[in-house]
């Protein structure tokens, strides 16, 4: 049986089962998962619609799209343990967006480890998708971690190409998928840092997403933060397979000290 979770919730609106909102008909909010670290949110919207959700928690907030046409998305509670803030936002106009939804609900006994082990919009993996499978393949006979990061990682490495084709065409609503990178072998430093935390945490290694500025490159950019050893180490599949399609040698732990990071999932 899984470790019950202390959930708080404090409604600010109408305790009904479906809260119709004019674009957007929530169908539940699911806190089933939140001893894992991770809100799931299910919804139907009506019509197309920016609409995003903000959690806030001690005054730190991080803003998430609801896709229109899915039906259910996950996000990490990624301050851990504490009190949480819920809203979900309609667009109204410009970069002006209005709260119709409001929850509160205080969080605890979250293992901070298997946070980074589920799968959120970032980071979206299920056991059917291919690469989650190649996942598994790579590393069903090897029995330490750090041998499984390893295989997983020089796999990506050595296959995943930089797509400069795509960059004129990103939104700034661009998410990764997975199955797309994994299929046409290509993708952004985002989708790299996808593609690698969710293979790694489908076979139970803890693994996060992180943006920020990393040394020799002027643009935002993402890599990975793993944990290997009981350590949390600094890994840049991006970076890396520049550098083997160069000949140039690298390592595969990287001076976390030479990243700055701003976001982590």
């Amino acid at each position: 049986m899984k470790k019950a979770v202390s959930i708080l919730i404090i409604l600010f609106v109408l305790a009904v089962n479906v809260i119709t909102i004019s674009a957007l008909e929530l169908s539940a909010l699911n806190f089933q998962a939140l001893e894992t670290g991770v809100l799931s949110v299910e919804y139907q919207m009506q019509r197309k619609s920016n609409t995003r959700i903000m959690i806030e928690n001690n005054g730190e907030r991080h803003f998430y799209r609801l896709p229109y046409g899915a039906e259910k998305e996950s996000f990490p509670l990624k301050q851990g343990n504490g009190e949480y803030t819920i809203s979900i936002l309609e667009h109204v106009s410009g970069n002006q967006y209005r709260p119709v939804v409001t929850e509160k609900l205080y969080v605890d006994a979250v293992d901070e480890n298997k946070m980074y082990l589920g799968s959120v919009q970032e980071i979206k993996w299920n056991e059917s998708m291919a690469p989650i499978m190649k996942a598994k393949e790579l590393t069903k006979n090897l029995e330490a971690d750090r041998e499984k990061v390893e295989a997983i990682h020089q796999y990506i490495v050595q296959n995943i190409k930089y797509d400069y084709d795509i960059i004129p065409y990103l939104t700034s609503d661009y998410l990764p998928d997975i199955e797309r990178i994994f299929e046409t072998q290509k993708g952004i430093c985002y989708d790299y840092a996808s593609l690698f935390a969710a293979m790694l945490r489908s076979v139970g290694i803890p693994a996060r997403m992180v943006k920020g500025y990393a040394p020799g490159i002027a643009e935002y950019h993402a890599w990975n933060e793993v944990l290997v050893d009981g350590e949390w180490s600094v890994i840049d599949t991006t970076m890396d397979a520049a550098f083997a399609a160069g000949g140039v040698a690298y390592d595969m732990i990287k001076n976390a000290e030479e990243f700055q990071k701003k976001i982590a999932i």
